[in-house]
């Protein structure tokens, strides 16, 4: 019986849409930087009370 793909032969796969993933990305760092900076103004805050 004969192959009939060969074997370096790979399906297509469906392109993601990468502007979503993108703007995910940076709404996720824009959140972690916001979420550090409030951290620190707490700790100021309360260091400041001592």
């Amino acid at each position: 019986m004969r192959k009939v793909m060969p074997s370096d032969f790979q399906l297509p796969r469906p392109h993601r849409i990468t502007r979503g993933s993108k703007q995910m990305r940076e709404k996720r760092t824009a959140l972690i930087a916001f979420g550090v900076v409030l951290a620190c103004v707490e700790l100021y805050v309360i260091f400041g009370a001592v």
